[in-house]
């Protein structure tokens, strides 16, 4: 019997319309619409702020007396400025735009340049906040399309309090920790090299802004010497239970976040949170022929970890200045080579240049504009391998346009002898 009540208490719930259910909880007052969909956008309607003391009796076996009182606060007013103001930036900013907004407001803002100014801190946050929604295609998207009010009260994109109709038996907590995010951020950062670095190789140190551990308490979150104390709420075992009719939960601690310490000091540095942002230096070492727009990963060198297990991971994108004599493809490199009109006819020698300096090339006699010839293995090395790529040259034939007199009457007797033996062609050809 206990069984069967609680399965269609269960089906009952599943099967009931959360517009219905939350019609007749915020009924009266100011006017309220939530939509089913878990991911539809809510609206508040009204210039009120109206809290709303909910009491359900559920029936069944799992209690004929239990209720559950949720306090249902909502209100219309915009608390933070919009986060396209707080950055300086249009509402059609490009990527780009906003994030040199937020390093220059970074840089300006962050509390350690700021001593002086108590606001600096908070100030920071409020720039930080901005650019993790808009810096993000997914959360602008979202953002613009709700509004600021409605997506601060939304807070991920979920209506606050009504993204599960079975929150009333389960806790929350059930459902965040999928939400959570574990470990340090990763982070993103662009690195310029030459052509030849990128070709050779070369020793980098990358300097970006990132969460770091708090010097002042060591990443501990509270000021050195601090002793801990029992955890109040889970009595220091770093767990809670709840108890609902048939079911038990049991989940981490929401308090002490299951370590079952409590402090009563926080760092005043960091508030508690063991990590503040600031300046990180990685040293990179860049593997012979990387090219353009690769990204190379770099484990644990990212943002810190707050509970100090896992750092986030660093992500550098590899850019390739041009270079004036060499061009790319693939592990093959070309070059153009310049021929006088006397070495294209009668051919000769020149000097090209290599990846591994200069060498002499013969050049055949007649070799006409556009030609190529390929140096073997004069190329870029392959990585995980032993093969290199190639080199091709280019040729193309200068023709001058300031003549001597002597130059000039020596390519007019050529011209007459090549139309005298042109003639003598087609007389012989006629006959």
């Amino acid at each position: 019997m206990v069984r069967s009540n609680g399965v269609r208490l269960f089906y009952s719930i599943a099967r009931r319309s959360t517009t219905s259910v939350y019609a007749r909880v915020l009924g009266g007052g100011a006017y309220r619409k939530f939509n089913t969909g878990i991911c539809n956008n809510s609206r508040v309607l009204g210039n009120s702020s109206t809290t709303t003391n909910v009491y359900r009796r559920l029936p069944g076996a799992l209690s004929s007396n239990w209720t559950v009182v949720r306090s249902i606060h909502a209100t219309a007013s915009m608390a933070a400025r919009d986060y396209y103001e707080t950055l300086g930036v249009s509402r059609n900013a490009s990527a780009s735009e906003i994030k040199k907004a937020y390093y220059g407001l970074a840089k300006k803002l962050h509390p350690d340049t700021n001593k002086d100014d108590p606001e600096a801190e908070k100030k920071f946050q409020e720039v930080s906040k901005a650019y993790e929604v808009l810096k993000d295609e997914e959360k602008r998207q979202q953002y613009d399309e709700v509004g600021h009010a409605a997506f601060e009260e939304q807070g991920s994109g979920f209506p606050n309090d009504f993204r599960n109709p079975f929150k009333d038996i389960f806790d929350d907590n059930i459902f965040n920790m999928f939400r959570q995010n574990f470990g340090g951020q990763d982070i993103k950062v662009p690195l310029e090299l030459s052509f030849m670095e990128a070709v050779q190789g070369c020793a980098k140190t990358v300097t970006f802004q990132a969460a770091v551990a708090c010097e002042a308490c060591g990443g501990s979150g509270v000021p050195p010497g601090t002793r801990p104390e029992s955890c109040k709420r889970c009595k220091g075992s770093g767990m809670t239970f709840m108890q609902t009719g048939p079911f038990r939960m049991q989940t981490t601690c929401s308090q002490c976040g299951g370590s079952g310490k409590s402090y009563t000091r926080l760092c005043n540095s960091c508030n508690g949170k063991r990590v503040k942002f600031g300046m990180k230096s990685v040293k990179l070492d860049v593997m012979p022929g990387v090219d353009d727009n690769e990204t190379i990963r770099v484990y644990g060198s990212g943002g810190a970890d707050p509970d100090g297990n896992q750092p986030g991971d660093l992500y550098v994108t590899i850019k390739v200045r041009e270079d004036p004599v060499f061009r790319r493809d693939g592990a093959d490199i070309h070059v153009d080579a310049v021929l006088s009109i006397t070495q294209a006819i009668l051919g000769g020698t020149i000097q090209v240049p290599t990846l591994t300096g200069d060498v002499v090339l013969k050049v055949r006699a007649g070799t006409q504009p556009g030609q190529k010839v390929v140096l073997k293995k004069k190329g870029i090395k392959t990585r995980n391998s032993y093969t290199f790529g190639d080199q091709y040259v280019h040729f193309n034939v200068s023709i001058p346009t300031n003549l001597t007199q002597r130059q000039r009457e020596l390519i007019e007797e050529f011209s007459k002898e090549e139309q005298g033996e042109y003639v003598k062609r087609e007389a012989a050809g006629a006959s």
